[in-house]
């Protein structure tokens, strides 16, 4: 899907710059509705508007009635698509948050924040365990802004994969507590990975397989050229095969 590097990057498409001009009309709505932008959605200082199924797009990726197309189409199975997330990175970011302790927010801040999705913090101790079991990430960024961009540690998802698969064994893939496990294989990622950053414009796209070790790069302090921050639309659909098939993505 994805090669060894664990993603893929697309080069300008017309049928994914349509996509993009559709999407960015309808993100510009939502970044502006009041509704929209209370605690739940703008997070770390107002930097981050974070805005999970936010995008009106269909089950076929479609919005605004234009379909979604594009290049990453043969590495990847037809499956029924989710409401695309907005991810909207703003001017500053990340500031901290009141109630975020200092090593969370340096981690933002160094590390980009980098996670594998899907892998949820719960209860008091804020364990993680694997609950949503993505068949690909797709990114499709909607404006010209590249600041804060989306970085990926190259060929990380061997290391992420592994790891998890000997942590969950033969167990109940949801119940097992990974945290540790994962803690560990991040460590040997930024000790052996690359980082790199995706910078990308409309029209292009980037192809991420669901184990890479991605996050958010620190805006720095140059202003925002726009005034409107650096939009991404976000799409992750399922495993038809639920978690036995998210463990042996290939």
């Amino acid at each position: 899907m994805t090669g060894a590097d664990g993603f893929r990057v697309f080069d300008h498409d017309p049928r994914t710059a349509a996509w993009a001009q559709a999407a960015l009309g309808e993100a510009r709505k939502i970044a502006a509705d009041p509704k929209m932008r209370g605690p739940d959605n703008l997070r770390h200082g107002q930097t981050w508007f974070v805005g999970v199924d936010a995008l009106a797009s269909g089950h076929d990726g479609s919005i605004a009635g234009v379909p979604l197309a594009g290049p990453w189409k043969p590495f990847v199975a037809e499956l029924p698509q989710h409401k695309a997330q907005l991810s909207i990175i703003y001017a500053g970011y990340p500031k901290q948050d009141a109630d975020e302790s200092d090593a969370n927010h340096r981690y933002r801040r160094t590390r980009a924040a980098a996670h594998v999705d899907g892998l949820l913090p719960m209860g008091k101790l804020r364990r993680r365990f694997a609950l949503e079991y993505h068949a690909y990430i797709l990114s499709l960024p909607l404006n010209d802004v590249t600041h804060s961009p989306t970085v990926v540690w190259r060929g990380s998802q061997q290391i992420m994969q592994a790891a998890l698969r000997r942590a969950i064994g033969e167990g109940p893939v949801a119940q097992v507590d990974i945290t540790d496990a994962y803690q560990a294989a991040r460590r040997e990622v930024f000790e052996t990975c690359e980082q790199v950053p995706l910078l990308l414009k409309p029209g292009q796209s980037a192809l991420l397989h669901p184990f890479v070790l991605h996050g958010t790069q620190a805006w720095g302090d140059d202003p925002d050229p726009t005034g409107e921050g650096r939009m991404i639309a976000f799409l992750r659909p399922e495993c038809a095969g639920g978690a036995t098939e998210w463990l042996a993505t290939p």
